[in-house]
């Protein structure tokens, strides 16, 4: 992600929804609510997070966002590094920084969970078109940024109860995101829930028809996947069960795992 010294100015994005439908069923109920921790990081006194305001421009209109330097950095270590006065490439302690390739609108949803720890954003949660776009934008973009693994784990939690409560998956645009060129790297949890949820959902008319063409690689790690369940596992999907959704889907630094993983030993 390039970092510039920054210059602020106002603008504004809006973007599009996106969401597939799967043939209507009824899913059974998942364990419990998600009660993976999503607050994992560096514990830093609350009275030193709030000390000192930076801005940090987006975009290429330069969309102003003004944080609080300590709590940015005490959440990822780019910026801890990015925002460290002793680094060349800052001018000085009050300068911000530009990230011209980050989108505004992505950005914001990210500064809401570095906050609040919660994905309570409406463009986030919308009952009625389920954009998973905004999760898979927002995920590779905590990602990129470094963002402690809770943000992450949130997300892909998200977008499974999104998955449950409308019966949808995501749209073929998706599947390129996260599987085609410059998208999330093999072996990520997020990459694992998108071709489950294709597996064990009812998608097998919607793949065939559906107008636009689906990712090439995401197709044959879904054909692969297919290949080697047992019939018998079709009935429980993973992202239902908590340990499950833990173990495949969230990451964990060092030794740390999800309160339900640690309750289950």
């Amino acid at each position: 992600m390039p970092v510039i010294i920054h210059s602020t100015s106002n603008s504004s994005i809006k973007h599009p929804s996106s969401t597939t439908t799967t043939t209507p069923t009824t899913p059974p109920p998942i364990e419990n609510s998600y009660p993976c921790s999503y607050s994992r990081g560096p514990i830093v006194p609350t009275r030193h997070l709030f000390k000192t305001i930076i801005t940090i421009t987006v975009g290429p209109h330069r969309v102003p966002f003004p944080v609080h330097r300590e709590r940015f950095c005490a959440a990822s270590p780019f910026f801890a590094a990015a925002l460290n006065p002793a680094y060349a490439f800052r001018e000085s302690d009050a300068a911000g920084i530009h990230l011209p390739a980050a989108r505004p609108c992505d950005f914001e949803y990210l500064v809401q969970w570095i906050y609040t720890r919660a994905l309570d954003h409406e463009e986030l949660d919308d009952c009625g078109h389920p954009a998973y776009f905004r999760l898979i934008r927002l995920w590779m973009l905590a990602d990129e940024l470094q963002v402690v693994e809770g943000c992450k784990n949130a997300i892909v939690d998200a977008m499974a109860r999104v998955a449950d409560r409308t019966n949808s998956v995501p749209t073929p645009d998706d599947t390129r995101t996260v599987f085609g060129e410059g998208g999330v790297r093999e072996g990520e949890g997020l990459r694992r829930l998108v071709v489950d949820l294709f597996a064990w959902k009812k998608t097998d008319q919607l793949v065939e028809a559906h107008e636009d063409s689906w990712d090439e690689h995401f197709m044959r790690l879904l054909v692969c996947k297919l290949k080697r369940m047992d019939v018998r596992e079709k009935g429980r999907a993973p992202w239902r069960v908590d340990s499950e959704r833990c173990r495949l889907y969230h990451e964990h630094s060092g030794q740390s795992t999800c309160g339900v993983m640690e309750a289950k030993k």
